[in-house]
């Protein structure tokens, strides 16, 4: 056989890289199909989980900053319910010295965290705190039994001041989980 002489490649390398081609199913730009899709989906999930990464990172730092506040909301609705079984009496009842720790802690938070309706809360249990009874009520109102009424309104606001601040720490503390997703 001779060789060829003319400039076109020999039809036997023509016809071995068509089939080639057609095996591998490359392009003309020599990417396959199957390997531009593969690295399509690679590079969506590697965009997602660095999303959800950055998205619970920065979920972690808040739940971490509103931490604070949240503990002391609860500490506060344990006391306050400890508070509700009996009327205040000033000196008498022991967890009024917990709850003015509790106020200047809810303070902090409110500091920490001005868009959360911490000074609420603070404002109730103060109120409450305003109005207790005296340390010497029974006697005054065995001596005057026109005092009936004032200390009767003075447990009544009592009561008010304690349902509103319990309603207060339960709308911060779902405020709190909603940003957090606790």
């Amino acid at each position: 056989m001779l060789p060829s002489t003319s400039s076109f490649p020999p039809a036997i390398a023509l016809n071995a890289h068509e089939v080639f081609v057609a095996q591998t199913g490359e392009t003309a730009s020599g990417f396959s199909a199957t390997w531009t899709w593969g690295s399509v989906i690679a590079l969506m999930a590697l965009v997602i989980s660095t999303w959800l990464i950055i998205n619970h990172r920065r979920r972690d730092g808040i739940a971490n900053w509103l931490q604070p506040g949240y503990d002391a909301a609860s500490e506060s609705l344990v006391v306050l319910n400890r508070l509700a079984l009996k009327p205040a009496i000033e000196g008498v009842t022991a967890d009024l010295h917990e709850l003015v720790d509790l106020v200047s802690r809810l303070r902090l938070a409110e500091q920490r965290s001005p868009e959360l309706p911490f000074g609420v809360i603070v404002a109730e249990l103060e109120g409450y705190q305003k109005n207790v009874l005296p340390h010497d009520y029974e006697a005054r109102l065995a001596a005057d039994t026109g005092l009936l009424s004032v200390y009767l309104t003075l447990t009544r606001i009592q009561g008010i001041k304690l349902e509103a601040a319990r309603t207060a720490i339960a709308s911060v503390q779902r405020l709190i989980e909603k940003r957090t997703r606790k």
